[in-house]
C-alpha cells in the first residue's frame, strides 16, 4: 500500500483509535505513546492484516496490545501504581460522563467504549477482544448498569 493511502487510513481510524486508548491508558501520555505506536506496527505489520474483519478493529486489537506492553513497561520503569484511565484527560471528553467512565473496571470501560461510544455491534466488539459475544453481551449489560450507578451517585452527591 502506498504511503498516502495509509495516511488516508490513518486519518480515517484515528479518532477512533484514540478514543480506545484514552478507554483504557492510565495517562494521557501511555494512550498518546499507544496510538503513535499502534500506527507504527500497523505499517510495519500492513501485509499480515488478511481482511477478514475491518481494518479499524484490527487497528484497535494493535491499540489494546500497545497500551497493556507500555503500561506493562511503565509499571516496571517507575514501579508506579494503576492509575485512572486517561479518559478524565481527553481532549473528547465531556466532563463528568467520561469522568465517571473512568471509574469503571477496564474490562467494562472497554466493551462501554467499544460498543456505545465506537458504535461497534456485539459481534465486532466480542471479534476484536477476542472473546465470546455472550461475554461482551454480559460485560455491557454490567458495565451500563455500573455506569448508571456511577452517575446516580454523582447526582446525588450534587444534590
Amino acid at each position: 500500500m502506498p504511503e498516502r493511502g495509509f495516511e488516508k487510513l490513518v486519518r480515517q481510524h484515528h479518532r477512533a483509535v484514540r478514543t480506545y486508548a484514552a478507554s483504557l491508558a492510565s495517562s494521557s501520555t501511555v494512550a498518546e505513546d499507544a496510538v503513535q505506536e499502534t500506527f507504527l506496527r500497523a505499517w510495519r505489520h500492513l501485509d499480515s492484516f488478511r481482511g477478514e474483519g475491518s481494518f479499524e478493529g484490527w487497528l484497535i486489537r494493535i491499540c489494546r496490545r500497545c497500551v497493556i506492553d507500555l503500561e506493562r513497561r511503565e509499571r516496571r520503569g517507575a514501579g508506579l501504581a494503576t492509575r485512572s484511565p486517561a479518559l478524565v484527560e481527553h481532549p473528547d471528553a465531556s466532563g463528568e460522563t467520561f469522568a465517571v467512565l473512568a471509574t469503571l473496571q477496564r474490562d467494562h470501560r472497554e466493551v462501554l467504549v467499544m460498543c456505545g461510544v465506537l458504535g461497534y455491534d456485539y459481534e465486532t466488539a466480542a471479534a476484536v477482544l477476542d472473546l465470546p459475544v455472550g461475554t461482551v453481551r454480559s460485560r455491557l449489560h454490567r458495565a451500563r448498569a455500573a455506569f448508571a450507578e456511577a452517575l446516580d451517585a454523582g447526582d446525588a452527591r450534587s444534590a
